[in-house]
This record gives C-alpha cells, sequence and structure tokens, in this order.
C-alpha cells in the first residue's frame, strides 16, 4: 500500500507509536553455549593463544587491524578497542570452560531510527562453524530486537569475503545490495557488501534460530544433526 500526504507525494507507511530507543549498555547475555560479556582487556589471555594457532594472517584478511604479533601487542590492541567510545566490543565466552573464543563489534548505533549494525566479528578458529557463532549473534541481535525493539540490524563486509557472506545468509540475513569502492583497506579498494535483518523478518528469523540452537538437535559432540535450512519454511 502507497501512502501519500496532503500534497499527494508518496511516502512510506506510517511509524505509528514510534518513539526514540534506549542506548544499549554494556550487558552480558547468557545462551545454552556461549555467553556474550563487554570485551575486556584480560581476554587478550585467551585469545592470543588462539589467534597464534595459525602461522599466518588469512583470518585477518578482510578486518581492519592486523594480527597482534606478540602477547604484549595483544594486551595492547584489546585496550585500544576497549577505549573506543563509539563502538561497543564484545567477546564471547565458551559455557563449558569460560574460555574466551572471540569477539565482535556494535556499531552505528541510531537510536532515533532504531539501527544498529554488526562488525568487526573476529572468531578464533576453534570457534569458526560452530553453534557458539551462531548463538553468540543471535544474542546480541535478540537483546537489540526484542530488548530494545530497534527496527534494523545490518551487517555490512567486503564483498570478496565468501565466508562472512555465507554465515551471514545462513544465519538469515537478506541482502540489499553492493555499495561499491566503499573503502580502503590495507592498501585495497572495497565493494561492501550490505545485509539486514529487519523487525518484520526477526520474528521467524529468531523462530528458525532457537529450534535449531536447542541441545536436542546436537549430538554428544556437539555436531549439528539439522542444518539451519531444514528449520526454514
Amino acid at each position: 500500500m502507497v501512502f501519500q500526504n496532503e500534497y499527494g507525494q508518496s511516502l512510506g507507511k506510517p511509524a505509528e507509536g514510534w518513539v526514540t530507543r534506549s542506548l544499549p549498555e554494556k550487558v552480558t547475555l547468557k545462551g545454552n553455549y556461549c555467553i556474550v560479556c563487554p570485551l575486556s582487556v584480560d581476554h587478550a589471555e585467551d585469545l592470543y593463544h588462539d589467534w597464534l594457532s595459525i602461522d599466518d594472517e588469512r583470518d585477518w584478511t578482510y578486518l581492519s587491524d592486523s594480527k597482534p604479533g606478540s602477547k604484549e601487542l595483544c594486551y595492547q590492541y584489546l585496550r585500544h578497542l576497549c577505549s573506543d567510545k563509539d563502538r561497543l566490543y564484545f567477546s564471547v565466552k565458551d559455557a563449558s570452560d569460560g574460555s574466551v573464543k572471540g569477539l565482535f563489534c556494535v556499531n552505528e548505533v541510531e537510536p532515533d531510527n532504531g539501527v544498529f549494525a554488526l562488525s568487526e566479528i573476529n572468531w578464533s578458529p576453534v570457534m569458526k562453524r560452530t553453534r557458539l557463532s551462531t548463538e553468540s549473534l543471535f544474542l546480541v541481535i535478540s537483546y537489540f530486537m526484542d530488548t530494545l525493539q530497534y527496527r534494523r540490524c545490518e551487517w555490512r563486509t567486503n564483498c570478496l569475503n565468501a565466508p562472512a557472506i555465507s554465515a551471514a545468509e545462513r544465519i538469515g540475513f537478506r541482502k540489499e545490495g553492493i555499495l561499491r569502492d566503499r573503502k580502503i583497506t590495507k592498501g585495497y579498494s572495497e565493494d561492501v557488501a550490505v545485509f539486514s535483518i529487519t523487525a518484520s523478518d526477526w520474528p521467524e528469523v529468531s523462530a528458525v534460530l532457537k529450534a535449531w540452537l536447542r541441545k536436542e538437535n546436537f549430538d554428544e559432540r556437539g555436531r549439528q544433526i539439522q542444518k539451519i535450512a531444514d528449520f526454514r519454511s
């Protein structure tokens, strides 16, 4: 349906009852398999060992930063992230032993429009393609969508970053388009792919993720029994 104002100009649908949303807090979110908590400098102790388990920097190619080359530099790096006033950095802990397995950022928070973005997703090698990675993002999106009542979650990534694009689509993000020559990262021009989940998408996406994350959907070794796609209508 097209809505028009008194001048006959077409408008979007009315945002009835809309009020500015609250800013997010540095919350701790607990799931079945992981705990999402505010990033702390002392998380460098766990992350350093996991990051250094791979000799090269292939996991950092599409990130803005480079891998710290020593434990001291890792502490400095996390100290720098924790001091950022414009972004919220979160760590992901394995609920089974409390060890930190990865981190990510929430930025571009717009309470007036109800919009936020996920970025700088940096999973350690042992966290990739596990239920921890999926649940951690589910927890933070749910916090914004269900608790704070935001309207839109964005995920932007280099359009050549195939693993990130696959992960976004697997979770339920919809691709919206390409921002050509949007960034320069580590000396290379970058076309950025834009994905989103809106408030109208979230009920279905949330139901699918909840169904997939049920403990009954994993065997004793933590391997999925059914894929996320199996739960989509």
